[in-house]
């Protein structure tokens, strides 16, 4: 999900990643469900599974139809810029925000599907959703994630737990950082506050670093600026996907690089790549590092020109029943934020039929498990990516200074 473009990518470039946008369908449209999603972010054999159960419901037909793009931004363009002809979107937090904030999407209905419903959702990631959607309204969380560290301990030769792994002299030459704005402004963000972090715990560490996240003052954007200017000079690799295949295989001499802890997970697990199964890298470990991080959340929203409503709120209940949730999750490499989804899933790790704990290092279950189900202690230290608003601007010319 977090394979994200750059912001600076010009109009004619977005146009060509969404080429579906202005396609129509030959079927009555009110018997069409149509969802804008990332790729490969769900198994698309569940669609079958939910036209008959949406009859069953409702007594009505539907068929689900799907387009997927590469970059959250182009949902902005989509349904801002063209009023796409879509039922439901699955953008990423800060995204949400701002399509609330432009009057850009529908209430779900709460007769049907209610977010808010004790027990539905594990409450961490409902704390999560407040930030970007407080009255819980608009957005079912789907699928959730932290930023952080891998690291390659044959290479680093020790356990890494500060963003100084990444931003320091150590590992010059050997490091990489994400090509997206987004996640390298915020990880320079939290290491230049890396002072103001360390040492707080618990609710003071939760509002400490969502103040970083939501801070775009002139100030701090300079200071990001000359921070990745500075790893950029020391050689940092600058990469968004390729990073995660070639520390797994070996490849290369990157020894700490910035991820996702979904793509993480992916990599130390068995993992494919040009279609052929690899054994997942047991060398590589993840960390949320001490100073802080981002937990992400991915969510399905109602597009404000959503012409078959009804369809699209059953849709949202149905992703939410705990077979259809531990389905997305095995196909996507993610987890589902639905309590009984994801208590299925840590018990299935937990009891680790597969083989996949068996002769590895000492703690490295432990790292994993914490990487795929981040306990509250790591939560607490990681703050929600919120839309930049007035500072769009400025955080824009910084990349665009950084990229030169």
């Amino acid at each position: 999900m977090k394979k994200l473009i750059s912001i600076l990518l010009s109009a004619t470039m977005i146009f060509a990643a969404v080429p579906s946008v202005f396609g129509c369908s030959s079927k009555n449209r009110d018997e069409v469900l149509k969802i804008y999603l990332p790729g490969e972010y769900i198994d698309e054999s569940i669609f079958e599974t939910f036209e008959t159960w949406y009859e069953r419901e409702t007594g009505k037909k539907v068929t689900v139809e799907s387009d997927t793009f590469e970059a959250v931004e182009n949902i902005q363009l989509a349904v801002e810029g063209s009023k796409a002809d879509y039922d439901l979107l699955c953008p990423s937090d800060y995204m949400i925000e701002y399509l609330i904030s432009k009057n850009l999407l529908l209430e779900y209905d709460k007769s049907v599907i209610d977010v808010s419903e004790e027990g539905l959702f594990k409450s961490d990631y409902i704390d999560s959703t407040r930030e970007f959607d407080p009255q819980l309204k608009y957005a079912v969380p789907y699928m959730y994630g932290t930023l952080g560290l891998v690291y390659d301990v044959t290479k680093t030769e020790k356990q890494i737990t500060s963003w100084e792994a990444l931003f320091g002299d150590e590992f010059a030459g050997r490091r990489s950082v994400k090509d997206s704005v987004r996640d390298a402004y915020a990880a320079a963000c939290i290491y230049n506050a890396r002072e103001e972090l360390v040492g707080l715990t618990g609710q003071q560490m939760k509002e400490k670093i969502q103040s970083v996240f939501e801070d775009t003052s002139e100030t701090t954007v300079k200071n990001a600026e000359n921070t990745l200017k500075a790893v950029k000079a020391g050689g940092a690799i600058w990469d968004v996907d390729n990073v995660k295949f070639n520390m797994a295989a070996g490849r290369g001499n990157v020894a700490v690089a910035l991820m996702w802890s979904c793509d993480a997970g992916y990599v130390m697990n068995d993992y494919e790549e040009n279609g052929e199964t690899l054994p997942g890298n047991r060398n590589l470990w993840y960390v949320v590092p001490e100073e802080g991080g981002n937990v992400y959340i991915d969510a399905f929203v109602i597009s404000k020109y959503a012409k078959n409503v009804t369809a699209a709120n059953y849709f949202l209940k149905f992703l939410c029943t705990t077979e259809i949730a531990v389905q997305n999750s095995e196909y996507a490499g993610c987890i589902s934020p639905v309590a009984e989804a994801y208590d299925e899933l840590y018990a299935a790790y937990m009891e680790d039929e597969d083989g996949m704990f068996e002769d590895t290092p000492e703690g490295w279950k432990e790292m994993f498990m914490e990487t795929m189900f981040p306990s509250e202690e790591t939560l607490n230290r990681c703050g929600v990516m919120k839309d930049f608003g007035s500072g769009k601007t400025a955080v824009t010319r910084m990349w665009a200074n950084i990229q030169a």
